[in-house]
C-alpha cells in the first residue's frame, strides 16, 4: 500500500489544465499564476518545443523570441544536444562521484580555457549564475586577504538573489526588501570618473580596502551599453589600485551580443568571469566561474585549500557533456556571427517601428540578439492633462503597455516575448539560430499591434481578461 498519495510521471499527461493550474496555485505561487493569466499564458498547454517554436496540445505553433531569458541560445531541444545526452544515459556513464577525476569536467574546463582570452584558465562548476557570482566574490576576497573586504558594484547590475549576489546588484534584485551584507559600495554604471574618485579617495586616505569590482560588461536585461572605452579604463584602474575585476557574463555570454563574450567588444581581460544560462544548451543547469592562474594558485590550488569552496551538484557528468556539445555547436554553426548579423537586422526593423510609432515607443536599443523596446509611460501616451495630474497614476499603471503588447502578440499572432527588467519595456532575446524570416514575422505582427490606438489595445486586453 502506498504511504503517500503521489502522482506518477506517467500520469501527468492525464491531468486536466485546471488540475495543473490548481496545483501550481496551491503549491508554487498564486501570484505568478495570476501574472500568467493576465498575459494569456495560462491556457497554453505546451506539448513540444523544437528550435524556435513551441507546439501546444490544440495545434498552435508559437514563435519563441524570449530566448528563455538567454538560456536558449541554441533554441529548444537542439538535435545534437539530445543525441549526446541520450548516448550518455544509454551507456550508463558515471554521473556523480567525488572519488574520481571526471573526464567530462576536465574536457569542459579545457574547452572553456580555449574560448576565454588571456590567462583565464581555472574553472569552478556550479548550478546557477547567482552561485557562480557568490564563488567569484569569495575567490576575490580570499585572494586579497581580510584587510581588503569591500566590494564595488554598479547601480544597474543584476547578479542573482542569493544574499551575496543580491547585495552587489541594483534594485532589480529586490534588495530593498532585505538587509544586505556589509561592505558593498555602489557606483553608477558606465561612469568611469565615479570609480576613479572612489579608488583615489580611499587610496589617499590610506584605506586601500577595496577587494573587487563586479559588473556586467553590457547590462543584459536592460540592454545598456557603457560608453566606449569604459571597460578599458576600468581595467587599467583596477590594475593600478590592485582591485580584482569580475565580469558577469551570465546573461550576455556565449554569443548573445555578437561576440563570444560581451567584454570582448573592448580589448580587456577580466580577472574573473562568471557564466551560466546558455552554457547548458537549454537542457542542463550548469554554471561556473573562471579565474586567472595567478588568482587560483593563491587561493584554491593547494591540497589544504582545494575543497574550501565546493558544491554537491556542480559539474555532474550529463550537465558537462551537454555543455561540451553546446560550445561545439556554437563554434560549428557560426552562431556568434549569426547573432551579430541577425542582430543588426532586428535592430533596423525595430528602429523603423520606433520611427513609425513615436506615440508608443520612447527608445529602441540593441546589440547582437539583445534588443529592447522602451515604451512611453501610459500617461504620456494618453497625453491627457487631467489624467497626468492624478497622483501616482504612473505607478499604478506601470507595466501596462508592455503587458498589453505581450498579450496581443501571444493571443493573436502566436509570438512569445517577455518584458525587460524595466516595467515599461519589451525584451526581444531570440535564440542565436533565428532567421530573417522569423524576425520579419515578429516585426509585422508588432506593427499590427501598435497600429491599434491605445484605447483599442486596452479594450482588447480587458476583453481577453474577462474571457480567460
Amino acid at each position: 500500500m502506498n504511504k503517500y498519495n503521489l502522482i506518477s510521471s506517467e500520469n501527468i499527461d492525464d491531468l486536466s489544465r485546471e488540475e495543473i493550474t490548481k496545483y501550481y496555485r496551491n503549491h508554487i505561487s498564486p501570484g505568478l499564476a495570476n501574472f500568467m493569466k493576465i498575459l494569456g499564458f495560462d491556457k497554453a498547454e505546451i506539448k513540444r518545443a523544437e528550435g524556435m517554436y513551441l507546439y501546444t496540445a490544440c495545434g498552435r505553433k508559437i514563435l519563441d523570441l524570449s530566448g528563455g531569458l538567454s538560456v536558449l541560445n541554441h533554441g529548444h531541444n537542439h538535435p545534437r544536444i539530445l543525441k549526446v545526452r541520450k548516448k550518455f544515459n544509454e551507456e550508463r556513464r558515471l554521473e556523480i562521484c567525488k572519488a574520481f577525476i571526471s573526464p567530462y569536467q576536465s574536457v569542459l574546463a579545457k574547452n572553456l580555457s580555449e574560448i576565454f582570452p588571456g590567462d583565464l584558465k581555472y574553472t569552478f562548476f556550479c548550478n546557477s549564475g547567482a552561485e557562480a557570482n557568490e564563488g567569484a566574490l569569495k575567490s576575490a576576497l580570499l585572494y586579497q586577504g581580510k584587510h581588503k573586504d569591500k566590494i564595488v558594484h554598479t547601480d544597474t547590475g543584476y547578479h542573482g538573489k542569493t544574499f551575496g549576489a543580491m547585495s552587489v546588484s541594483g534594485l532589480g534584485a529586490y534588495k530593498e526588501l532585505f538587509k544586505t551584507i556589509d561592505g558593498c559600495i555602489e557606483v553608477p554604471y558606465g561612469d568611469i570618473n565615479a570609480v576613479k574618485r572612489l579608488f583615489e579617495k580611499r587610496s589617499q586616505a590610506g584605506v586601500n580596502d577595496i577587494a573587487a569590482i563586479i559588473l556586467e560588461a553590457i547590462d543584459g536585461d536592460s540592454v545598456i551599453v557603457p560608453p566606449e572605452g569604459y571597460l578599458k579604463e576600468l581595467a587599467a584602474l583596477c590594475r593600478q589600485h590592485k582591485v580584482i575585476m569580475i565580469i558577469d557574463e551570465v546573461f550576455t555570454g556565449f554569443g548573445k551580443t555578437g561576440r563570444m563574450f560581451a567584454f570582448e567588444h573592448e580589448d580587456v581581460v577580466p580577472d574573473i568571469v562568471t557564466f551560466s544560462k546558455s552554457l547548458g544548451g537549454g537542457k542542463a543547469s550548469i554554471a561556473g566561474y573562471i579565474v586567472t592562474s595567478k588568482i587560483f594558485k593563491a587561493t584554491y590550488a593547494s591540497m589544504k585549500r582545494c575543497t574550501v569552496h565546493s558544491t554537491t551538484f556542480g559539474g555532474l557528468g550529463e550537465e558537462c557533456v551537454t555543455a561540451i556539445e553546446a560550445l561545439n555547436i556554437i563554434n560549428d554553426e557560426d552562431l556568434v556571427d549569426n547573432a551579430r548579423e541577425k542582430g543588426c537586422y532586428l535592430l533596423s526593423k525595430m528602429t523603423r517601428l520606433k520611427d513609425n510609432y513615436p506615440a508608443f515607443i520612447k527608445d529602441v536599443r540593441g546589440i547582437g540578439l539583445l534588443c529592447l523596446i522602451e515604451f512611453k509611460k501610459t500617461t504620456e501616451i494618453l497625453d491627457n492633462s487631467l489624467i497626468s495630474k492624478i497622483p501616482n497614476l504612473d505607478g499604478a499603471l506601470a507595466g501596462l503597455v508592455p503587458a498589453m503588447v505581450i498579450s496581443e502578440l501571444f493571443r493573436r499572432f502566436d509570438i512569445l516575448v517577455y518584458s525587460g527588467a524595466r516595467n515599461d519595456s519589451l525584451l526581444i532575446n531570440p535564440a542565436l539560430i533565428v532567421t530573417e524570416d522569423e524576425i520579419n514575422v515578429f516585426a509585422d505582427a508588432l506593427d499590427k499591434v501598435l497600429d491599434k490606438n491605445f484605447i483599442k489595445l486596452l479594450s482588447s486586453f480587458i476583453m481577453n481578461l474577462k474571457l480567460s
